[in-house]
């Protein structure tokens, strides 16, 4: 068979040609959407202004539509996946649910871009700006406590979470991450600012990666890399967009997850990681000096705080409610036994 010569690092690349496709396309149906009217410019930086000033009921039903039925298709593929295989499976070779879940995704991008051209409006218009941007943030969270046995979390060195806790992660993470990304994806329209393309870019490409279970690439560092630290250049630019100054936070912040944690799984020499600290001071020296005051410098810790804390917090869940489960399994099996009727 034709589909058969593919491996799973072709695809990859396939992914990566039509992400940058995608945004050509989307850049070309630029002219189109300005016959649509949106909302005025709003002076609250948390409200989403790519969206139509007269709500219209079709826009919002082939958007809601369309991610509904993109994400039960995506998680009816992952259970069947993991139902069928396990760990010791992973091979390079796609079988036929990674090509179906290949054609669901490439089907519903293309169908978000026609709903798009011919509605503009996306699911947006019904839910808070802040949703979509905590649904990938919270995916970026459960990164990081997934591969803290592989690369640490703090410098290196690992914190010693339950191993149920990380195989939970693990076991159930496809199906949290695929939410993620296709509510993102639904939630905006394809318009063609730099914001948009990029994030376009890294949704399509955490599609593919959905999309190659079981695959030897899927847990390549260096692509799994990629697609984590992609949301840098995204954040930084939406953040650039919107004015304020506010690119410091997100420029900053991902910067120092990248030197905390993330650049600790690449297998990067000591004075490689020397160069990427001596760089990162410099840069924040320069900035809370020259283009700020040296009081904002705060800002640098804002969102690596507020990772960091998530994920020990979702710990704490966890542990709480793994006390509990052993409460109520001890009191079950200390109760007495009944005495039998006629005793």
């Amino acid at each position: 068979m034709l589909l058969d010569r593919f491996d799973d690092k072709q695809v990859v690349n396939g992914g990566i040609i039509f992400s940058i496709l995608l945004c050509i396309a989307i850049i070309a149906m630029g002219g189109v959407l300005t016959q649509f009217e949106i909302i005025p410019l709003p002076d609250d930086g948390f409200v989403y202004e790519w969206q139509l000033l007269e709500r219209d009921s079709i826009a919002q039903l082939t958007a809601w539509l369309g991610f509904a039925i993109h994400q039960v298709l995506i998680w009816g593929t992952i259970w069947w996946a993991q139902k069928n295989y396990t760990k010791r499976d992973y091979t390079n070779k796609l079988r036929p649910f990674n090509w179906i879940a290949i054609g669901i995704n490439l089907l519903f991008v293309i169908l978000h871009y026609a709903q798009t051209y011919f509605f503009y409006d996306a699911i947006a218009q019904d839910i808070p700006s802040w949703t979509a941007q905590f649904a990938v943030a919270l995916m970026l969270i459960v990164i990081l406590g997934m591969e803290n046995q592989r690369r640490g979390l703090f410098f290196g060195k690992k914190v010693p979470f339950r191993k149920a806790f990380t195989d939970g992660l693990r076991k159930y993470h496809g199906y949290f991450f695929s939410f993620a990304v296709i509510y993102t994806f639904w939630f905006h329209p394809m318009i063609p600012t730099w914001g948009h393309l990029v994030g376009f870019v890294h949704v399509v490409l955490i599609m593919v990666q959905g999309s190659l279970m079981f695959m030897r690439v899927h847990l390549d560092k260096k692509w799994t890399f990629m697609l984590e630290i992609l949301v840098l250049p995204h954040a930084f630019q939406v953040a650039l967009g919107q004015g304020g100054g506010i690119w410091r936070m997100f420029a900053f912040g991902f910067m120092a997850i990248f030197l905390i944690t993330q650049m600790h799984g690449l297998g990067l020499k000591p004075w490689v990681r020397r160069l990427f600290y001596g760089g990162f001071l410099v840069s924040i020296l320069y900035t809370y000096t020259v283009l700020t005051e040296p009081f904002m410098a705060n800002e640098i810790i804002r969102i690596p705080v507020i990772e960091y804390l998530v994920l020990f917090i979702m710990y704490g869940i966890f542990l709480l409610g793994a006390w509990i489960s052993s409460f109520f399994k001890r009191l079950t099996t200390s109760a007495p036994a009944q005495p039998a009727a006629g005793d």
